[in-house]
């Protein structure tokens, strides 16, 4: 009994290096249309989670939620005449546009996915109107934005289904029901291929991919007066814009499916190829960085260098000293960046 007491009913804390350990948690959540007004009109996947968190380009619980809406960042429409901006797709001014939900509506929409996620409510996060915190000197965020994964089962039926990761994109698909639909294209390293936020799922293999965008189906280049409907959220009018290329989309999409795969993707080894002619500049290296270069979907060419350097340094390798002049005409004032050499064998 003694040692008992000793154990278990001392108040005295003994020094120790103890060892550290964290905990990792799955949250059950679904993604959902929304907008967010930041100067523009922004399409984006607003994420709802089991434990009332919601993120809306921050993480919010749902008093801040509706607080957001009541203030106009995410917003249930867009004015005619306005346009719409979908990251890594495009920008289209929009006319004619039918919206499901009013900031009333939408609240209550997201309310009802959390409970049913999580039908008694328990434990949700409450942020007490602050969703950051002092650590030192530096304000810094208590939750930071997730980067959910699509994901499938590869045996439903199983007692334990693995879930297999992928990654998702956004594309305009051409439905069956004479619609033009803003939907999610998950791709996975198997070559299963998901189409989803349309009527019905689509399924297809990663090589179809290719005929879809050449018969139109699955594209990018919406047409002047065509409706575009994003399921759960409206519909609009095109009036003018443009999107990505198709055919950097799909090699976008290449570099995702050989990267879930373990291979090299473009911006990855057009990095390398850059980092090997600094060290040993030839004229060799020099067409296979071009080729490298020249191999990254345009729309992701400005992140083979840094984030300050973006592009510029490549392309002066690639192209001389043009590059030079054309930062010093956009910006106004001298090239920053260091000169890259020439090729020793030039």
């Amino acid at each position: 009994m003694k040692l008992f007491n000793k154990i278990f009913k001392s108040n005295k804390i003994v020094p120790a290096d103890l060892t550290t350990i964290t905990r990792t948690e799955t949250l059950e959540g679904f993604s959902i249309p929304g907008i967010i007004h930041n100067m523009q009109y922004h399409f984006t996947d607003l994420q709802v989670y089991s434990d009332g968190l919601i993120s809306c380009w921050e993480m919010v619980d749902l008093p801040m939620f509706k607080d957001k809406l009541n203030k106009g960042w995410v917003v249930t429409s867009i004015p005619n005449g306005e346009a719409i901006s979908v990251f890594n797709l495009g920008h289209w001014t929009i006319e004619q546009g039918e919206w499901h939900h009013t900031k009333e509506t939408l609240y209550e929409f997201v309310y009802s996915l959390v409970k049913k996620l999580n039908p008694t409510l328990e434990n949700l996060y409450n942020y007490n109107g602050r969703n950051s915190k002092l650590v030192g000197k530096v304000d810094v965020a208590k939750h930071f934005i997730p980067n959910p994964k699509p994901y499938y089962l590869d045996d439903p039926n199983s007692f334990f289904p693995e879930k297999i990761n992928g990654e998702k994109f956004h594309f305009f698909y051409r439905n069956n029901d004479s619609a033009t639909y803003l939907a999610e294209l998950s791709i996975y390293k198997s070559g299963y291929v998901e189409i989803t936020n349309l009527p019905t799922k689509k399924v297809f293999k990663f090589e179809e991919l290719s005929e879809l965008t050449q018969k139109g189906i699955l594209t990018t280049d919406l047409k002047i007066g065509e409706t575009v409907t994003i399921l759960n959220l409206g519909s609009f009018k095109i009036v003018s814009g443009s999107g990505v290329d198709i055919k950097f989309k799909l090699n976008e999409l290449t570099d995702k499916f050989n990267e879930l795969n373990g291979r090299e993707n473009s911006i990855t080894k057009c990095a390398r190829i850059f980092e090997e002619y600094k060290q040993k500049p030839t004229k060799r290296l020099r067409d296979e960085l071009k080729d490298a270069y020249e191999a990254v979907p345009e729309h992701k060419r400005i992140f083979v260098g840094t984030m300050d350097t973006k592009d510029y340094e490549v392309r002066q390798v690639i192209y001389g000293d043009i590059i030079k002049k054309e930062w010093e005409d956009d910006y106004g004032y001298e090239y920053p960046f260091d000169d890259m050499p020439k090729p020793i064998d030039e």
